[in-house]
Order: C-alpha cells, then sequence, then structure tokens
C-alpha cells in the first residue's frame, strides 16, 4: 500500500514512496524485521511556525497553533513523529521565571524566579494552572486525537540541569554549584518533583516523551559535575517513567562525549546526538544499549546548505548509523533553525526514502 506519492527527484534519483505507515515501521524494527527505509524525524516545534504564517509569540500562547503546526508538517513532510514540547523556559516560567516573547524569535529568560539566597522558595507547580504548561497539555491532547492514529506523538520535557539554568540563570546556577552546592541540589529535587507532574500527564495523554537537556553539555560544565548535579536528577525523572512501564530519550546539545557512560546507565531507550559527536563513536559506545539519532547540521546544512547537501549529509549519517545494533534514526543535529527551506526539510526524509532501504 502507497502511504504517498512523492513526485521528487534529486538529478534523475526519483524518491520511492514510502510503503509502510509509521505505526507498521515501528512493529517492525521492534521485532527486528526488515523494513521499507529508516526512520526519520523532524527537529522542528516553534522554530517553524512562520510555514504557518504564525508569529512565534502567538504559537507559544496557543493550542490551535500548536496543532496547525504539527498538522501542516505532517501533511507536507510525512516523518515519523509528532509532537509538542515545553521548550527549554516551559517549566522554569510555571515556577516563577519571567520569560520575553518575540514574534520573530524564540523566547529567551528575562528574569530568574530564584536567586541563589531564596532558592528554598523554589515553587511547586500546579501543571493545570501555570504558565504556559496547560496550553501545551491542551495542543498535545489536539494533536493526538487529530494525527494519533496516523503517527506517534510525543512530549519533550526540559532536564531538570537546564530547568534549573532557567530559573536561577545559567551563570548563577554555575556558580551556586561552587559556593552552595547542597541549595542546588534542593531545587533540583524540586524540579524533578515538578517535571515528574508533568511526566504523569504525558503518560495520562499516551503520548511518547523525550527530554532535552542542553546546559548539560560539556560545552558548559564537566563530567565530574555532570555526574554529581545533573545526572542524579535526571535519572530520577527517567526511574519514574519506567515505573510506569514506559520508555523515553534524550538530546543534549553541544559536546556530549564525556558524558556517554554515564548515558548508558540513564536507562533512555534513544540518544540524539549534536552534529559536533561522532555517529560511528555513539554507536560502538551506546548502540548497544540504546538506538542512536542524529545528526546532520542544524545550520550549515539544514538552514545554508541546498537540498542536495542535505540529502549528502544524510547519506553520510545512514551510512554510519543503518547498523546500530538498537536501531538508527535520522534527523538533524538540533532544532532546525528558523528560515530552513521546506526543500531542505523534504531532502531530509527523502534521503531516508532513498539511503535508508
Amino acid at each position: 500500500m502507497l502511504i504517498k506519492e512523492t513526485k521528487r527527484s534529486y538529478n534523475g534519483v526519483v524518491v520511492p514512496d514510502d510503503e509502510l505507515t509509521p505505526f507498521e515501521r515501528n512493529k517492525l524494527i521492534s521485532e527486528g524485521k526488515p523494513v521499507d527505509r529508516i526512520q526519520c524525524c523532524l527537529d522542528t516545534g516553534e522554530t517553524m511556525a512562520p510555514l504557518i504564517g504564525c508569529g512565534i509569540d502567538e504559537y507559544y500562547h496557543s493550542s490551535d497553533k500548536m496543532l496547525e503546526l504539527e498538522e501542516y508538517l505532517y501533511d507536507n513532510f510525512h516523518a515519523d513523529g509528532a509532537g509538542l514540547s515545553t521548550t527549554l523556559r516551559g517549566m522554569a516560567e510555571a515556577m516563577g521565571s519571567e520569560i520575553r516573547y518575540y514574534d520573530n524569535n524564540i523566547a529567551q529568560l528575562k528574569t530568574p524566579a530564584l536567586t541563589l539566597k531564596n532558592i528554598e522558595n523554589a515553587r511547586r507547580v500546579d501543571i493545570e494552572h501555570d504558565g504556559r504548561l496547560p496550553i501545551i497539555l491542551d495542543g498535545l491532547k489536539k494533536v493526538k486525537s487529530k494525527l494519533g492514529d496516523k503517527v506517534p506523538v510525543s512530549g519533550t520535557v526540559t532536564g531538570p540541569f537546564t530547568v534549573a539554568a532557567m530559573v536561577l540563570g545559567t551563570e548563577w546556577l554555575l556558580m551556586g554549584m561552587l559556593k552552595c552546592p547542597d541549595k542546588i541540589k534542593d531545587l533540583l529535587e524540586v524540579i524533578v518533583e515538578n517535571n515528574n507532574k508533568y511526566i504523569d500527564r504525558l503518560i495520562d495523554l499516551e503520548v511518547g516523551i523525550g527530554f532535552a537537556d542542553p546546559v548539560s553539555s560539556t560545552s558548559l560544565i564537566s563530567a565530574a559535575q555532570y555526574g554529581e548535579f545533573s545526572f542524579p536528577y535526571f535519572k530520577k525523572n527517567v526511574d519514574h517513567i519506567k515505573s510506569k512501564g514506559r520508555g523515553c530519550g534524550l538530546h543534549i546539545c553541544g559536546t556530549s562525549r564525556g558524558l556517554w557512560e554515564y548515558i548508558k546507565e540513564s536507562g533512555v531507550g534513544l540518544f540524539g546526538l549534536d552534529n559536533v559527536e561522532s555517529i560511528e563513536e555513539a554507536k560502538e559506545v551506546l548502540g548497544p544499549v540504546m538506538a542512536i539519532q542524529g545528526n546532520v547540521p542544524p545550520v550549515d546544512v539544514m538552514k545554508l546548505g541546498t537540498p542536495e547537501e542535505v540529502l549528502e549529509s544524510g547519506r553520510i549519517c545512514i551510512e554510519q548509523g543503518r547498523d546500530t545494533r538498537c536501531g538508527f534514526v535520522l534527523t538533524s543535529g538540533c532544532q532546525m533553525p528558523i528560515g530552513t527551506p521546506e526543500a531542505n526539510m523534504h531532502a531530509l526524509v527523502d534521503a531516508a526514502r532513498i539511503y535508508g532501504r
């Protein structure tokens, strides 16, 4: 059964049609059976709001616009997933941080909720009322209702350490790790509790769960600091998910190689690599215990490259990752920026159709 007709070609190479639905593909992969192609997901979110003529500020505050964008992405690209994120500042806003919104840029931290002097005042959130969390959950409910029979739907949670950076400010978090480590750990415990409340709602909605945790990158902290201040609290969220009989994935922006031994022990089922890291190395270290996802450069290739360059970068990623023991998913190394051409987004999924068979 043909799922769609692409009717696209690259230098005379016609893109093959999908033969399986994402659910059929998932099922066969889980059973270790042959499929029509490898999986491919688009790392999108608020940066793609302009595709539906929507300002980014409006998108952040409208569950209907969140649904509209996910429908647009599914209808036009037919990648293997849909979903919504709390975004990096969503949980921090619910905890009292003031966020600055823009029509043509992603949101930024304006005023942190806490200082090192009042960490004990960290807010335990009301998931149903605080910040934008109710809007995002309503959006997920709508996406699940509209697309849940066509494609797997997931919700992304921000890792505790990154939430702490958005509650205190990154510089003050790093300073607090040195000056008052016990206070930072107390804050992280509250964040774990808040994340688990949100995770419970995702489980109720029967959507998949992933984590984004960019501040945990070794571009910012050492592996030893990760082991003391990030990993134990992230693992508490993962353990909570596993206690409910569910699994999850993780993406860390920037460098992460020094953290992979921790990540192997975290219990996640998938790890998303930034394009600065090696798929081949991750395949050897992480591949025996989890799937690998990555890692076409989001700026140099996805935004600034040509469709042919996207196709070639995708081919290289597939060649390096396709024999990963626990599976490989093609995507960009991080969220695609505002202004990424639609032709390049088509080319990324087409790379899986052409080279991932």
